[in-house]
């Protein structure tokens, strides 16, 4: 039997070469709003790179055209950073007026209220900004130890979750905001690492989670020391003051 060739006008899938594509991870994109500030003024470029975060941070995370520098991520992180600081003040002064209106409420104690609120300032904001940092290393650590996985530059890391914190602008919102924009956020992080990074959705899950979790342990842990060991039993700041109690009958002169 002769061999039947077939047209060179058919093309055939089977006999097609495949192509192998290779993964880039530093490949630049088309741009951040953020990155393209200058076009859009800061303030609105801030605010579409958040909300690109929270509705589609598949397609920002892939646009970013400077993943070789931090320099446009670290302008990024600083003005979240003021959200939460923002978030926290709002909190503060809303518990201080709620103490305002109990029976025993006597003044409100300037001098320990400013310390407060510098605290909260440096708390809330503080805890934003090197929160993340824990965060990329620790997730660069497991990052690094996934099977098959590529080694990713620290500046890449870096990049790409700081975008992912874009729904930090939620926590502007009273009481429900900050824990919402916190489970976003974390939602936001797996979405980096399985759509930017092109890790396994399940090593996307697993070390966004445990990333996540190292975080909130040691926020935790400063918070805790900070408000109850340090402001209120040892040094007893309290930002409103009461009347003290009646002892032995007798009112407080």
């Amino acid at each position: 039997m002769s061999r039947v060739r077939p047209p060179d006008n058919i093309e055939i899938a089977a006999l097609r070469k495949k192509q192998t594509t290779v993964f880039d991870p530093m490949t630049a994109g088309t741009g951040t709003p953020w990155e393209d500030r200058g076009t859009h003024g800061s303030i609105p470029a801030f605010f579409k790179t958040c909300f690109s975060s929270m509705f589609s941070p598949g397609k920002l995370m892939s646009s970013i055209r400077r993943p070789e520098t931090i320099n446009d991520a670290r302008g990024f992180l600083i003005g979240l950073s003021a959200i939460w600081a923002i978030s926290g003040i709002m909190h503060f002064a809303y518990f201080v007026w709620k103490d305002t209106k109990v029976v025993d409420f006597d003044s409100v104690n300037t001098v320990n209220t400013a310390v407060l609120v510098a605290l909260t300032i440096a708390g809330t904001a503080g805890g934003c900004f090197f929160g993340f940092k824990i965060y990329t290393i620790v997730y660069g650590k497991l990052v690094s130890q996934e099977k098959d996985a590529v080694l990713f530059p620290e500046v890449l890391i870096y990049n790409v979750n700081a975008y992912a914190l874009g729904p930090s602008l939620l926590a502007l919102i009273p009481f429900a905001g900050p824990p919402i924009a916190l489970l976003w956020i974390f939602i936001d992080l797996i979405v980096a690492g399985n759509s930017r990074l092109r890790l396994r959705m399940s090593a996307a899950v697993i070390d966004a989670l445990l990333s996540f979790a190292a975080v909130l342990l040691i926020c935790g842990a400063g918070y805790f020391i900070v408000e109850f060991l340090i402001l209120n039993h040892a040094m007893e700041y309290h930002a409103v003051d009461r009347i003290p109690p009646i002892q032995n009958g007798n009112t407080p002169k």
